[in-house]
């Protein structure tokens, strides 16, 4: 069970990621990003075949943690209704 848990919180980060696929898309980094978030959805597809650690899972939340902080400005200002109002995780 404990291994659902760690599963399950490592999806989440991944799927977040990829939730912000079309407003980073409208970014100058959008192209870089193409391959990147084809990737990431390849991954969350086979999630349940990775072993993951607790401090894997810490590892990847915090950084996504970091990611998000880091975007919050860039995704403001390219579409600031999109991200402003709707209970993103970039409020």
């Amino acid at each position: 069970m404990h291994t659902d848990s760690l599963t399950c919180r490592l999806r989440n980060c991944l799927v977040t990621i990829l939730e912000l696929e079309v407003e980073l898309e409208q970014t100058r980094l959008g192209p870089a990003l193409h391959n990147e978030f084809a990737v990431l959805k390849e991954v969350v597809t086979r999630i349940e075949k990775v072993r993951v650690e607790e401090q894997d899972v810490c590892r990847i939340e915090v950084a996504t943690g970091r990611f998000l902080a880091e975007l919050k400005d860039t995704l403001d200002s390219v579409t600031p209704t999109m991200c402003a109002g709707q209970g993103r995780l970039l409020q």
